[in-house]
């Protein structure tokens, strides 16, 4: 327990639009201070840094300040592993960006790291702090079936999102928040992972890379429920929107669309009736602060981190061997 009053500092390494989103919550939320920003481009740190009324540091003196509470990290995929083991090394708390890492294991070094540091990490789930989907997570419960779609308009392959190392591609990118909703509302990860899909959207482009740009996936879980998921470039859906999740319960249905801002419910006994919400998204900083200062895991821990890894890795491996897989978890994270 700590001080209910005191202000945590906070700094915030990776200047981009993901890093804005870190910044602006930091900024708007009692008992965070904005300290520092870090970037690789020195002139992005010093916009931010003049924007936010601070002041630029390099990454090691973020993590030698004993004024710098919480580090966010908001980079590209491939360096988020290093960086968190860094920032728990320096004993920081940390709010990482999806994917947790590129690997499972990378995964469970960090929440090792993490375990070993006494602090807390909260995973940037976006669609978990959306009004809709918590209002849909609370009044269904765990779902029979489920689906989730990802299309969008064609991509640029020139950004670092698609590069195969630092980015990834579509999976890692925004798939993972596919596989971490869909786990979150069944409660466990699936038991099992098929999928098929490659190279369809950019074939020519993305040759002799392991970049897939088109994937349908399924998932199957112990209770016997299952879900689906379809992602690619193809084109965007302006009817669905570029994201569309349908969960289906014991006794009513939830339909989140328009990015998850909104959910259309059934009516239990009505088959042509909706119920339509749009509720306000929840905060983030809040839910962080309340596990640094409460204990326990934060919203989104890192067991949920590993886990959507895992779902990914299960996807790329079932496209690429044409067989269903079997999803392997550290001991402690099955079911």
């Amino acid at each position: 327990m700590i001080d209910e009053n005191a202000e945590l500092g906070w700094a915030l390494i990776g200047c981009g639009g993901a890093g804005r989103s870190h910044a602006v919550g930091a900024a708007e939320t009692k008992g965070v201070g904005v300290c520092a920003f870090y970037d690789t481009d020195p002139e992005r740190a010093k916009s931010f840094a003049t924007e936010f009324g601070t002041r630029t540091a390099g990454l090691d003196e973020i993590f030698a300040d004993p004024a710098i509470d919480i580090v966010s990290i908001a980079t590209p995929h491939d360096t988020h592993s290093r960086l968190a083991l860094d920032a728990f090394a320096a004993g920081k708390h940390v709010y990482l960006e999806k994917p947790m890492a590129m690997t499972t294991v990378e995964c469970v070094q960090i929440a090792e790291a993490q375990r070993s540091s006494g602090k807390q990490l909260m995973l940037n789930f976006s669609f978990r702090f959306s009004g809709a989907v918590r209002e849909a997570k609370r009044r269904l419960g765990p779902p029979i079936a489920s689906h989730a779609q990802c299309m969008q308009a064609r991509a640029d392959l020139t950004a670092w999102r698609w590069d195969p190392v630092a980015g990834g591609g579509p999976l890692w990118d925004v798939g993972i928040h596919a596989a971490d909703l869909l786990c979150w509302f069944h409660g466990a990860a699936p038991v099992e992972v098929s999928a098929i899909g490659g190279q369809k959207s950019h074939p020519a482009e993305l040759a002799g890379t392991d970049v897939l740009d088109t994937i349908a996936a399924t998932f199957k879980f112990a209770d016997g429920s299952v879900s689906t998921f379809l992602i690619s470039d193809a084109d965007f859906n302006g009817f669905a929107s570029k994201w569309l999740f349908e969960i289906y319960g014991s006794g009513e249905s939830a339909v989140l669309y328009e990015h998850a801002k909104t959910v259309a419910f059934g009516v239990p006994g009505d088959e042509t009736a909706v119920e339509m919400l749009s509720p306000p998204p929840a905060d983030r900083f809040p839910f962080l602060l309340d596990a640094i200062k409460n204990g326990g895991d934060s919203y989104a821990p890192a067991s949920s981190g590993i886990v959507a890894t895992a779902v990914v890795e299960a996807i790329i491996a079932s496209v690429k061997s044409g067989q269903t897989q079997t999803l392997e978890l550290p001991p402690g994270l099955a079911g």
